[in-house]
This record gives structure tokens, C-alpha cells and sequence, in this order.
């Protein structure tokens, strides 16, 4: 069973991510955002407003999808980080690593203009 949501908007997939994604979940996500890496999108941009927490494991999920998707030519950016996740990704310097958007809209407009 699937852990995200998948929806088209033009030429970019949006993923809905869970609530949680602890060490538990973090196989399983990446698994699900490999496959979608691989369909060739022009952009993977996953929506975190319903997500509470993540883990070191997490994290380690969305630096190995950003490096495939890097080398796939995808974009990959994440958006509507929660403020707990949000803290997360500043504290440990993910916001220099991943391109992070405040909307859904303003991730799609950045996308648009590669």
C-alpha cells in the first residue's frame, strides 16, 4: 500500500507525504519517490503540509531522491513544510540542499521557469 498521494499538475507530479516519516516509513517512501523519479516528470515536488515529524532516516530519503533526481535532470523540491519540519530541515542545513518553496504555487512557478 502506498504511503503518499500522487497527483499531476502539468508536467510536474506532486506527491501528498504522510504524516510521519520515521525510520519505519523511510524504506517504503523511498521506494514510492524512486518510481516516480523514474517516470522522467519534469519536476517531483512533494507537499509536507500534513507532515508532523521526520527522522534522520527521513532526511536520508530525501538527500538519496535529490541526488537521483539531480542525475535524472527531475527536479525535486519539497513545499509547505510544517513549522516542527520546517526547524528540522533549518537546523541540520537541509534548506541549503534541497530547494524548499513556502506553496504548492510557488513551487509549480519555479518549476515553469526551467
Amino acid at each position: 500500500m502506498a504511503l503518499c498521494t500522487l497527483r499531476e499538475k502539468g508536467n510536474c507530479l506532486i506527491v501528498t507525504l504522510p504524516v510521519s516519516v520515521d525510520h519505519v516509513e523511510a524504506m517504503t517512501l523511498e521506494k514510492e519517490l524512486r518510481e516516480y523519479v523514474a517516470r522522467q516528470p519534469k519536476a517531483l515536488l512533494c507537499d509536507m503540509s500534513g507532515t508532523k515529524y521526520v527522522s534522520s532516516s527521513g532526511l536520508r530519503v530525501f538527500l538519496a531522491i535529490g541526488k537521483m533526481a539531480k542525475t535524472s535532470m527531475v527536479h525535486f523540491g519539497i513545499f509547505s513544510l510544517t513549522k516542527f519540519v520546517d526547524h528540522i530541515f533549518s537546523m541540520t542545513g537541509f534548506t541549503q540542499v534541497i530547494a524548499i518553496y513556502d506553496t504548492e504555487e510557488a513551487a509549480v512557478r519555479a518549476v515553469s521557469k526551467w
